[in-house]
């Protein structure tokens, strides 16, 4: 048979046999040996951590975000109490589906909501499952009752307290603050990848800053999160505090967050508040500044929609209707939105006059009530002519035709250049994000933009802030700041960076950006003319005088038209509302020493001497009251300060036609 020997035949050696099973049993010896120093040695923590994640939970302790607060303390932004749905998919295993549909029935989730965990729950693989993620955020009181009290039907899920951002003001403000909402998933994994590696990355369901300070500040405003770890069943429910002592040792049981450093604005709120309610304006802007170091005072810019709102809780339609609402209330409009200046551009072309020795103190122009140049007539506010008037009279009656003379002799390059130095045509520096430049325009930009090119009529209507020049609110803010001190401020809103025991982390010092470039006699003549706006009879904001305060006031009226000028002038009320002329007034205090600086851009309202500047004069005098009261209370001779007015509520906007887009004031 075969393998069998034959009779006599010597047997086979089997030594070379027994080798080779030798060898592969010791292979595989060699193989186990080293998955276990694998497994033990070179991933032994790792597994121990899925080990140790069969027992024990980590949940984040949500740091509290940083307060904003206004120059006296007064807190504006803070935290609120409030708390989040969390879910770990680990705990509920192959029930998550189940899980998330009994949990949407019981806190309401929208269809977004539910899509996204389940996404979520989708996507987690690994270690992944271990990490919960946030459901929904901000659940009502109600909500909170119900899935605590059905703990046993929903392994996985969480409530952890999670304070919400709280703007006490709503409205007042909000473009300045900002907002903030969640990180989207690419955006996340973006900034996770930007961060330094001693930053605490952002996670699922994070809300960042968006907008104005919030997004400014969001590393200083952020805070550091908390861990708390808990002993555990297979379903994620507490073992108890006995073996939680067993478990974990104490030092890894609770690691406290650190909240994020507190903003102190510039701003005033008893200011705010009073121009809030003072302001008639359904759109518009209202700026203060201290004029000896360019931080705000005060900033309303309306109509804005409310933080609270777009920072949490906000339907499919409530989003809808601000962002169909033709008065565009998320646009901020102090310096994300440009005009024609109107009259308050004259003060330019003064400057420009002087400096080029095309004009002289003392001297003066003829005004008829019209202007003419070529076959085209331009007309002056006042059609029966002022007469002989020198700059003083023409800037306190605001005469048209003295600067449709100046325009044609000076021409766009010229008033551009003394524009520019003045602080327009570029962002002022407030920094915020989306500043726009404005438009000032020289010969180059209109062969750029206007067919046919540049023509000398351009320049006669820039000269009176019309044609294609266009300012934004802060930009006139820091040009009558720099007539008011000789200084170009960089504006700014926050004086400083405080931890939460108010020790100053970084401060922000006034930043002057340059000088007034003008000689000294050519600003007191344009501040003569200023003060005669306000002060003299003639002046077209004379009623708004402060002589029972024993304080000179100067200022500019300006009525900057959107639409062409018909044959016939009419009244605001006989136009619709996006046809109406824009009201300006800007203005600063004491004219010798000046203190604060105030611009009021009222929307489609009318003149500047009747819509703005009463907002203006009342801002002025609020903020000299008010130091008079501060003094008084360092001095002991003051009662106890009264609590502020309740802010105030901007009007409903007016129906009407979306905006038209605004027509320049043609030759």
């Amino acid at each position: 048979m075969i393998g069998l020997s034959s009779p006599g035949t010597p047997p086979k050696d089997f030594r070379p046999h027994a080798q080779w099973a030798a060898l592969v049993v010791a292979a595989c010896f060699l193989v186990i040996a080293g998955r276990l120093y694998q497994l033990q040695i070179l991933r032994g923590d790792e597994y121990k951590g899925r080990a140790d994640e069969n027992f024990v939970k980590e949940l984040r302790v949500p740091a509290d975000r940083g307060l904003m607060v206004d120059r006296n303390g007064r807190i504006l932004v803070d935290e609120r109490p409030s708390y989040d749905v969390i879910l770990t998919p680990w705990f509920c295993g192959k029930q998550c589906g189940e899980v998330l549909a009994r949990l949407g029935a019981m806190i309401s989730l929208t269809p977004e909501e539910a899509q996204r965990a389940e996404e979520r729950l989708l996507s987690a693989r690994g270690l992944t499952r271990f990490r919960p993620f946030t459901v929904k955020v901000d659940i009502g009181r109600d909500e909170l009752d119900v899935v605590e009290a059905h703990p046993g039907d929903l392994p996985g899920v969480d409530v952890i307290p999670a304070p919400h951002r709280n703007y006490r003001y709503g409205t007042s403000a909000a473009h300045l603050f900002g907002y903030m909402n969640e990180i989207g998933a690419e955006e996340l994994e973006r900034i996770n990848n930007e961060l330094p590696d001693e930053d605490q990355p952002y996670q699922p369901g994070d809300y960042i800053g968006r907008r104005g300070l919030e997004r400014r500040f969001e590393k200083e405003l952020r805070g550091v999160d908390g861990r708390r770890r808990l002993a555990v069943d297979a379903r994620g429910s507490a073992k108890g505090e006995e073996l939680e002592r067993e478990l974990i040792p104490e030092a890894q049981r609770f690691v406290p967050s650190s909240p994020g450093g507190n903003l102190v604005l510039s701003l005033d709120w008893r200011l705010q508040e009073f121009a809030e309610k003072t302001f008639p304006g359904t759109a518009g802007v209202v700026l203060a500044m201290d004029a000896r170091t360019g931080f705000l005072l005060a900033l309303v810019s309306r109509p804005a929609p409310d933080p609270n709102k777009l920072s949490g809780r906000i339907t499919r339609q409530e989003l809808a209707a601000i962002h169909s609402d033709p008065l565009q209330p998320e646009l901020f409009r102090a310096i994300q939105q440009h005009y024609f200046p109107g009259s308050t551009f004259k003060v330019v072309t003064a400057v420009a006059a002087l400096e080029e020795g095309l004009f002289r103190p003392g001297g003066t122009i003829y005004c008829p009530g019209h202007f003419s140049l070529g076959r085209y007539r331009w007309r002056c506010d006042k059609e029966s002519g002022h007469g002989t008037v020198d700059l003083e009279h023409a800037l306190g009656a605001s005469c048209d035709v003295f600067f449709y003379s100046l325009g044609e002799k000076l021409g766009a390059d010229r008033i551009a250049r003394w524009g520019g130095g003045l602080g327009l045509g570029r962002p002022t520096g407030f920094d915020v994000g989306g500043e726009v430049p404005g438009v000032l325009p020289d010969a180059a930009w209109h062969d750029r933009h206007i067919p046919g090119g540049y023509q000398r009529g351009m320049a006669v209507n820039i000269a009176i802030g019309q044609g294609d020049v266009r300012v934004t609110p802060m930009q006139q803010l820091v040009l009558y700041a720099a007539l008011a001190t000789g200084t170009v401020w960089r504006p700014q809103a926050v004086l400083r960076l405080e931890d939460e025991r108010g020790q100053v982390l970084r401060e922000f010092a006034p930043d002057a950006r340059g000088k007034l470039p003008m000689k000294p006699e050519t600003r007191e003549a344009v501040l003569e003319g200023l003060a005669a706006a306000v002060n003299q009879p003639y002046g077209t904001a004379y009623s708004q005088r402060l002589k029972d305060l024993g304080v000179e006031m100067v200022g500019k009226t300006g009525t900057a038209q959107v639409v062409r000028l018909g044959a016939r002038r009419l009244k605001a009320h006989q136009v619709s509302y996006f046809e109406r002329d824009h009201a300006w007034f800007a203005a600063f205090a004491p004219r010798q020493d000046p203190e604060i600086v105030v611009v009021v851009l009222n929307e489609h309202s009318g003149f500047g001497a009747s819509n703005a500047a009463p907002t203006a004069s009342a801002l002025v005098r609020k903020w000299l009251e008010l130091k008079a009261q501060d003094a008084a209370e360092q001095r002991g001779t003051a009662g106890p300060r009264q609590p502020p007015p309740a802010p105030a509520v901007p009007p409903a906007p007016p129906p009407g036609p979306p905006p038209r887009k605004e027509v320049p004031r043609g030759a």
